[in-house]
């Protein structure tokens, strides 16, 4: 997971996207509303090549609220990368949101009205994840894998055969 979260302002151009991105060395930056500072969308190199370069449309005239990809699409950070993975398929995304329940107490100190939770963004999950997780996988034995994640892991994989025809 990268957990360095870079972002831009929703009324950013294209342009500034595609700067940032090249300068943090990110394949995409969550997009802020502007009043609020929330997170509404996340621009990737995806999205400006598919929404800019393509149409031969002018980076620096675009908005990122032009360009994103919405809605963003969001895990709990103590979800399993089986997980994870089967949301990727089935959204048709590379980039996954990862957020931590915040209640507006912790995030104001001070009382809360009703108990309300906000979802604090950590980090983005991207497919070289998965890599990174199978490299560093500690288990040793293949045998130690709970039955339940197999059958995550093949419903996974049915999906993708599914949807795209694969034998």
């Amino acid at each position: 997971m990268v957990s360095r979260l870079e972002t831009i302002g929703s009324f950013s151009s294209a342009q500034e996207a595609a700067i940032k991105m090249r300068d943090k060395q990110v394949s995409s930056v969550l997009v802020m509303d502007d009043k609020d500072g929330t997170p509404i969308g996340i621009v990737t190199e995806r999205d400006l090549s598919r929404k800019v370069c393509v149409c031969d449309r002018s980076s620096k005239e675009l908005l990122a609220i032009q360009i994103m990809s919405s809605p963003l699409i969001t895990i709990n950070a103590d979800s399993s990368p089986s997980y994870a993975a089967d949301l990727m398929l089935k959204n048709k995304v590379r980039h996954l949101l990862v957020v931590m329940p915040e209640s507006s107490q912790d995030k104001n100190r001070r009382e809360s009205r009703d108990d309300v939770y906000v979802q604090k963004p950590i980090g983005i999950i991207t497919p070289m994840d998965f890599t990174r997780f199978e490299v560093t996988d500690t288990l040793t034995d293949q045998n130690d894998i709970d039955n339940s994640e197999d059958n995550a892991v093949e419903g996974i994989l049915q999906h993708y055969r599914d949807d795209f025809n694969f034998a």
